[in-house]
């Protein structure tokens, strides 16, 4: 029996097909969407900005990132060089400069892991026993008001305790 396309073969095919354009043309701009350069969107930034200060720039032991060093930290954080802490750079170089965020700016705080990581106050300096460091442990570049704000944080741990490294960027 030799029979042709009927109508409702066409009628399904032609429908498949305009369903699969349809989802073709709904998803593909989503997947291009992380890599198109909005000056607002900075996640990828703030992320790459605290995994360095986590992994390498505070870190006591490249080995071990997350580790962060007492005498770096109170260092970058009080943008003035710790006597004797070879911290491999220059605490009043700027944050954005250290970090290599360019123009951005950024807001770096440590903070306790129980605390909100936008809005819980900064450790003080006081609470590291093997620095003589006294007050908050924030440090910020910029002097504008941010109003698109990318907020990325890891958990670190200071002389056995855990702490919150908390990266903002606008």
């Amino acid at each position: 029996m030799n029979r042709a396309q009927t109508v409702i073969d066409f009628g399904v095919g032609a429908g498949v097909f305009i369903i699969a354009v349809g989802v073709v043309f709904a998803f593909v701009p989503a997947i291009f969407e992380p890599f198109s350069g909005a000056a607002s969107s900075t996640p990828v930034v703030a992320d790459r900005a605290v995994d360095h200060l986590s992994g390498s720039l505070l870190a006591a032991d490249p080995a071990a990132p997350g580790t962060l060093s007492p005498a770096c930290t109170a260092a970058f954080m009080n943008a003035t060089n710790v006597s004797g802490a070879d911290c491999g750079f220059d605490a009043a170089t700027p944050a954005t400069e250290l970090l290599g965020i360019g123009d951005r700016e950024v807001n770096v705080t440590l903070r306790h892991p129980a605390d909100p990581p936008r809005t819980g106050p900064p450790v003080d300096g006081s609470d590291l026993d093997s620095v003589a460091f006294d007050g908050p442990l924030t440090r910020e570049a910029g002097g504008s008001t941010p109003t698109d704000v990318t907020v990325s944080s890891r958990i670190v741990s200071i002389e056995d305790s855990q702490y919150r490294l908390v990266v903002k960027v606008w």
